[in-house]
């Protein structure tokens, strides 16, 4: 949070500066919990300053407290207000508007995080309750880039770019988030790309859903991304590409009004009933198997409505049906759109608010996306839990997509460098990247995802050409 004040000197000219918070500040919520905070004038106010609410722009610009932007309009405040004090409501994220002042002042803010991480939670929790399958956004990016076609992946992707038009949508246009420069952005997506292809997982893959089973893979590999995305984010100074003013964010905390919190937990439970709605719907009727027999493949999903299993044991090999495929699709599309909501009011797609979580040592450092991670987790470790303990089988599938697999082996490592120092380099992760081209498009969000394909291209090429050099050798 920063504030712009201009004031007049004593010879009539204009002077400008940044400031930090403090008391008596009007905070004024955008969409979703940007907030920007004006400083009231002082007491004795100038004749101009005491303008009636149809005031033109125009004069509004003549007063001492200003902050202009595009598609902004400053409103005078009730007459309740202390005389001269402006509030301004912005259709966008007031922080890429300060880019236009030469510096980005970062904010923390632990209930956008806390609640934006929960709604992630839902979505993956969903994800496996319905399908079996866990929720990974470069696997269903990597699957596409190196030949394999699954429509779940494509519905999933689709869900990601609607939640950010709809974000545009309801906010209207949003000018563009400081991003790095286009090369600077083509060799991290690369890096990003060839680090998840290696150690098959990313900040959601192994972030959320490796570490809510306590996969040591997981635990091993997020813990090696998160080390080098801190150093690769200090040595390589992103927060000074990104542009991010020395300002404490700690200090600049801030607390969305009470009809927001209650807003995005209604989303919430909107997005549960979708999910439950989902599950009925694959359940209703009686599905016939593939095979031709008259066994309902319903009884073979149990779980999330019914929560009953057959026992019945049927001689041929049963199949999910027309419904359940059907299903099985629009739900990775449903979790798509709420995955990709729940990183929108995280503030996980603002590269600035992750390069100021992983510039520890800067003054501005953010500690919001810890809480996204945390809000996320505490509501998938008993998720998962309970699904695996209690849940014998998807609702849109025959078997969970769970693996057993515990070594920790240097390509697992090395995949995790490789995205840690991409991570850092630009600030931006795989599920953020594909919103943002959605919601705030720009040639550095472009290269990024371009880079990101790229590097797990590169690394299936470079896989196969291993592998068939083994080959040979072994023949010989």
């Amino acid at each position: 949070l920063v504030c712009h004040e201009r004031a007049e000197t004593p010879r009539g000219r204009s002077r400008a500066r940044l400031f930090p918070p403090s008391r008596g500040m009007q905070p004024v919520l955008a969409f979703p919990a940007h907030r920007v905070a004006i400083r009231p004038a002082a007491p004795a106010a100038r004749a101009s300053d005491t303008a009636p609410a149809a005031a033109s722009p125009a004069s509004l610009a003549n007063r001492r407290v200003l902050f202009v932007a595009k598609d902004r309009r400053a409103v005078p405040t009730p007459a309740s207000r202390s005389p001269g004090s402006v509030r301004v409501r912005a259709a966008a994220a007031p922080v890429a508007a300060m880019s236009t002042l030469g510096a980005t002042a970062l904010q923390f803010t632990p209930l956008d995080a806390l609640c934006g991480g929960m709604i992630l939670g839902v979505a993956t929790i969903a994800k496996l309750m319905l399908t079996g399958r866990l929720l990974g956004v470069s696997a269903s990016v990597k699957r596409p880039a190196q030949g394999e076609f699954f429509s779940w992946d494509f519905a999933f992707l689709g869900g990601l770019l609607a939640a950010g038009a709809f974000h545009v949508a309801t906010a209207g246009p949003l000018p563009a988030e400081p991003m790095v420069s286009v090369g600077r952005a083509l060799l991290s997506g690369a890096l990003v790309g060839a680090g998840s292809a290696m150690g098959n997982g990313c900040t959601s893959g192994h972030g959320i859903c490796g570490n809510a089973r306590f996969s040591p893979r997981s635990m091993a590999y997020t813990g090696v991304f998160m080390l080098v995305g801190f150093i690769a984010a200090t040595a390589f100074d992103t927060a000074g590409a990104l542009g991010i003013a020395p300002v404490s964010a700690v200090a600049a905390t801030t607390i969305p009004p009470l009809a927001v919190l209650q807003t995005w937990f209604a989303f919430a439970a909107a997005s549960v009933g979708a999910f439950v709605g989902l599950g009925a719907l694959a359940t209703s009727g009686k599905n016939a198997s593939s095979s031709g027999g008259a066994y309902a493949t319903d009884e073979l999903s149990g779980g999330l409505v019914s929560g009953v299993q057959s026992e019945l044991r049927p001689p041929w090999t049963p199949s999910v049906g027309p419904r359940k495929k059907l299903v099985n699709v629009a739900a990775d599309a449903v979790v798509g759109f709420v995955f990709g909501t729940g990183l929108i009011i995280s503030g996980m797609t603002r590269p600035v608010k992750v390069a100021g979580f992983l510039s520890a040592l800067h003054p501005a450092w953010d500690p919001s996306l810890a809480l996204v991670m945390g809000g996320a987790l505490a509501l998938c470790a008993p998720g998962f839990y309970f699904v695996q303990k209690y849940q014998r089988a998807p609702v849109c599938s025959l078997e969970f997509g769970f693996t057993s697999n515990s070594k920790l082996d240097a390509r697992l490592m090395a995949g995790g460098a490789l995205f840690g120092a991409g991570w850092g380099l630009g600030g931006i992760c795989p599920g953020p990247s594909i919103v943002a081209l959605a919601m705030v498009p720009s040639p550095s969000v472009a290269a990024w995802v371009a880079g990101m394909v790229l590097g797990m291209v590169v690394n299936k090429n470079l896989l196969s050409t291993r592998q068939q050099s083994s080959m040979s050798a072994a023949s010989l």
